[in-house]
């Protein structure tokens, strides 16, 4: 079985999780929007709970980088994350407003929070080891307040109902990273 029943049959999932609750949509729902049989979805998938988990896997947690860069500079780690971020919200973008992605994330937050969990933890660690180099003065906590803010300056500008300025996020990480910025 090739990849695009996997993407397709993703795809339809998402949509209907957002639309109609993780609940709401059953197998057979997920089946009635795309061209693939039920043995399809079960070549792919276990369950419903296991394309749960592969929605929370490339809709949430695949766009975020945590692989290590002894040469990267905090500031090309923490410019990634906002990257990744604005590159996460226009990945949903086919499928979902960002308030409804938002909705979906918490209605799903106690099956996604390990998930969630790690993607957080392994950004804020890259981030801290990168400052650490650098010798910033507080790496862990200037690290988790770079991934905050990131988060953050997402879901206000999501309940204002306007796309994350990137320009003004790097303006505002730039200014976590400085160490005079500091308390």
């Amino acid at each position: 079985m090739s990849t695009d029943a996997r993407d397709a049959i993703l795809d339809a999932a998402f949509r209907l999780f957002v639309e109609r609750g993780y609940d709401g949509t059953g197998v057979a729902r997920i089946l009635a929007e795309v061209p693939y049989s039920k043995g399809a979805f079960y070549h792919h998938f276990a369950s419903k709970e296991a394309v749960l988990d592969a929605v929370i896997q490339r809709f949430f947690t695949a766009t975020i980088s945590t692989e290590p860069d002894p040469t990267a500079s905090a500031r090309d780690i923490a410019y990634s994350l906002v990257g990744d971020y604005l590159a996460g919200l226009d990945a949903i973008a086919p499928f979902a407003s960002p308030s409804a992605y938002y909705a979906f994330l918490t209605a799903v937050a106690p099956r996604a929070r390990e998930a969630l969990r790690s993607a957080h933890t392994g950004a804020t660690e890259l981030l801290a080891d990168a400052l650490r180099r650098e010798r910033h003065p507080d790496p862990v906590n200037t690290a988790a307040d770079v991934v905050a803010l990131v988060e953050g300056h997402g879901m206000l500008a999501v309940l204002r109902g306007e796309h994350p300025d990137g320009e003004a996020l790097r303006g505002a990480v730039d200014r976590v990273l400085a160490p005079s910025s500091r308390r």
